[in-house]
């Protein structure tokens, strides 16, 4: 049954369940009906619709047939065939799916049951429902869970969660219950092709508009002297600070997640972030002077995202020089590099070294083996287990799961396993790294980590759908965290720090990808 509904969202869910009957929800039928339509028609989604000149009735349809979208796949399909919302379009062979009458949609439904999960690239579930379930429980659900989308401020993001009725319960694609193992489409998702993220926001108003404002508010922070670009502060309210490598790093990544290529008049940031270089290769945060792996792969990264022809010895030779038995106690510094390295040498040494190094900085909590945030020494017991470190970790893992061994596999499978369904806390956190410098003295650094950013990143990467209850959750807190005056995301003091827009977006980018519907592939091929 469904969860239980507040009463704006209980309305909508009832006129819902009257509207899916005969020829479902068609304009000529919200035309003639003699139902009342303003629960729908007076919804915030709706009237963004209206504003764009659409008529009362396809305005109504299309925010429907986008908060279906937004569903748990067996939900989505469900209200999909009871609404005749025609989601899929021409996907499904079998014409009665969208039948003018409801009967013939509920039989082409069950009939369909697999491949419609099929082509939604999710496992279908081991038992399709009976007739009368499906009548009376799951597609109770699937509208309720709809109405408290449409009812949700702008009906842009979805729920936490949706109660699917155990008997069609499931799993997100590529992972199963027993080993949550990636295959197949899902390592295909581990690195999608370049794509605007404002593109794929165009068909939500609101969204749309939200990541143009993003845009606009990461260029008014870039510091430009006698008219040319210099580069981005870390904390943009910093006004008296001057740029970094690392921050200019993220904003010039941003910029181009967002425009889908670097926009000319920001060429010339790429020759200012290489002349932010250390003396003798590499690169070093703003405070200290000698360069880190970590910082040095960031900034590698974006200059490979701008240019992938470019030659990159001097990055690589940095990084390995500077790797050291401190970085490789740290899994965030491992799963950093090792992302960025994957990118731009993949049949490199140095990635059989750093997945080897990041294996081996997993701790054993119960069944799982994880990532803390740091290894102590031998024979000392292991912080906890970091859902932040963990996420890094598989998140990197798995732009090479493709090409490596079982181990990197089980090792993928058994974090995904406990972030999905341990359901650990997503709260961002905070690091210090102590590095020692000298015998007597230790090089102070402090990192924060968007726990719920790389949460929905890792899961996304090995094959779980934007709709599942972890993910959705994730993302949930992901657009908490969004300052809507300043079009930034801000951290919990009020610091609008630049990798952490760079890291909603990012994540949002990978779960908008999610959603696209890939006819023909299966998760298990």
């Amino acid at each position: 049954m469904p969860a239980q509904l507040d009463p704006v969202a209980a309305g909508v869910a009832s006129l819902l369940t009257s509207l899916r009957t005969r020829a479902g929800l068609q304009e000529d039928r919200l035309e003639g009906t003699e139902l009342r339509l303003d629960p729908l028609a007076g919804l915030p989604l709706v009237r963004e619709f209206s504003e764009q000149g659409e008529s009362e009735q396809q305005s109504i349809i299309q925010a429907v047939r986008m908060a279906a979208g937004l569903l748990p796949p067996t939900l989505s399909i469900v209200a999909d065939a009871a609404l005749c919302l025609r989601v899929l379009g021409d996907a499904v062979p079998d014409p009665e799916l969208y039948a003018p009458e409801l009967g013939q949609r509920r039989e082409a439904l069950l009939r369909n049951w697999t491949l419609l999960h099929e082509l939604r690239s999710v496992t279908p579930v081991p038992k399709k429902p009976r007739p009368r379930n499906l009548r009376l429980d799951l597609e109770a659900t699937a509208l309720g869970e709809l109405a408290r989308i449409l009812t949700a401020a702008g009906g842009e993001t979805a729920p936490a969660s949706a109660a699917v009725p155990t008997e069609v319960a499931q799993l997100p694609s590529g992972p199963s219950s027993a080993g949550m193992t990636t295959t197949g489409a899902a390592a295909d998702r581990a690195e999608p092709p370049p794509v605007r993220l404002i593109e794929l926001a165009a068909g939500p108003p609101l969204l749309y508009q939200t990541l143009v404002d993003v845009q606009r508010a990461i260029r008014s922070h870039l510091i430009v002297d006698s008219g040319e670009p210099v580069g981005w502060r870390h904390d943009l309210r910093q006004t008296a600070r001057g740029a970094t490598a690392m921050a200019t790093a993220y904003g010039l990544k941003a910029m181009v997640l967002l425009d889908g290529h670097l926009p000319p008049d920001l060429v010339p940031l790429v020759d200012a972030l290489r002349r932010m270089a250390v003396p003798g290769g590499g690169y070093a945060t703003g405070t200290h002077g000698a360069p880190r792996p970590e910082v040095t792969a960031t900034v590698m990264d974006a200059l490979h995202i701008i240019d992938g022809t470019a030659d990159f010895d001097a990055e690589l030779a940095a990084i390995e020089r500077d790797l050291g038995a401190f970085e490789r106690a740290r899994p965030y510094v491992l799963a950093t590099v090792l992302e960025s390295v994957i990118r731009v040498r993949p049949d490199s040494a140095l990635v059989d070294r750093l997945v080897t190094e990041l294996l081996a900085s997993r701790a054993q909590y119960d069944q799982f083996w994880l990532w803390p945030e740091k290894v102590l020494d031998a024979g000392a017991a292991p912080p906890a287990a970091s859902p932040v470190h963990t996420a890094r970790a598989v998140r990197a893992l798995a732009l090479v799961q493709a090409v490596h061994s079982a181990d990197v596999e089980d090792a993928v499978s058994q974090g995904t396993a406990w972030l999905a369904l341990e359901n650990p806390p997503l709260a961002s956190v905070s690091e210090y790294l102590d590095r020692p410098v000298a015998a007597d003295r230790v090089e102070p650094q402090y990192f924060r980590h968007f726990t719920a950013a790389w949460a929905v990143k890792a899961l996304v990467s090995v094959g779980f759908p934007a709709s599942h209850p972890t993910v959705s959750a994730a993302i949930a807190i992901i657009w908490q965290s969004f300052q809507e005056n300043a079009a930034l995301w801000a951290w919990a003091n009020g610091d609008w720090p630049i990798w952490m827009s760079y890291d909603a977006l990012e994540a949002l980018r990978l779960a908008s990808l999610a959603t696209l519907i890939r006819p023909g592939r299966s998760a298990d091929r």
